[in-house]
């Protein structure tokens, strides 16, 4: 009985690695397996359309999300190349800055640094297993590109042969590595940033204003009415005179 509790529990352990770690919040998903076999495989999802890929990905903390069966690294830098390239099943788009009709993500071994030319988004998070990219800056290189068509998604994996794996998934998840922030809200805060600032200064004018206003009425009050702040201070003398004769008397 250990035994089996024991090979159940392998199983169960090599069949998560095939999972993007974060599905639990996965927008859209697919589970799928193509290989990287050396050089250039691709193959087009049965269950994303491209319309649905972008609008997943233009989620506020979104990653597009690919899980190889296997642990794998590879260099740019050791002679090695890993990429992945990513479009329309229709073929439509095109890359304006490298004629491409893919849209190119980088890897941990492989960055836009590697080749610069090549128009690389990186990766933003890399463990040998489960690559992202940030959701916006994919769903912003898809549309410039013209890739956002009724078809499709079809998926490339460009690699060198020494690392011959399979891709088990594809999705887009909510996740810490996100990169891109919305630029609406970075344009709320600095516009509310200097509202506030404005205010401020508004406010800060305004006291002056009144501060010389009341010390000018109150001058003015003074240099007018002398006669009547002499009078005044002299009630408390008189009330004083007064409760003494009364004391006196008594």
């Amino acid at each position: 009985m250990k035994k089996f509790l024991s090979i159940a529990l392998a199983v169960v352990m090599v069949l998560s690695v095939s999972v993007c770690a974060f599905a639990d919040d996965a927008l859209v998903s697919e589970t799928t397996m193509f290989w990287s076999n050396g050089n250039w495989n691709d193959y087009t999802l049965d269950e994303i359309t491209m319309p649905e890929l972008i609008e997943a990905l233009q989620t506020e903390g979104a990653c597009l999300c690919v899980t190889r069966d296997t642990e794998t690294h590879i260099s740019f830098a050791d002679g090695g190349y890993e990429k992945f390239n990513i479009l329309d099943s229709w073929w439509s788009g095109t890359v304006e800055s490298t004629g491409y009709q893919w849209v190119v993500l980088g890897t941990a071994g492989h960055t836009d640094a590697d080749e610069p030319d090549s128009g690389i988004i990186d990766c933003v998070y890399d463990d040998g297993v489960t690559v992202m990219w940030d959701g916006a800056t994919v769903a912003q290189a898809l549309i410039d590109g013209g890739f956002n068509s009724e078809g499709g998604v079809t998926m490339i994996i460009n690699s060198s042969d020494d690392g011959a794996y399979k891709v088990s998934s594809v999705s887009v998840v909510i996740s810490e590595y996100a990169t891109s922030t919305s630029s609406a809200e970075e344009e709320t805060t600095e516009e509310t940033s200097e509202e506030t600032t404005e205010e401020a200064e508004d406010a800060s004018d305004a006291t002056e204003e009144t501060t010389e206003t009341t010390e000018s009425s109150s001058s003015s009050s003074s240099s007018s009415s002398p006669d009547t702040g002499v009078a005044l201070a002299l009630v408390p003398m008189a009330i004083a005179g007064i409760a003494v004769v009364s004391s006196k008397r008594r």
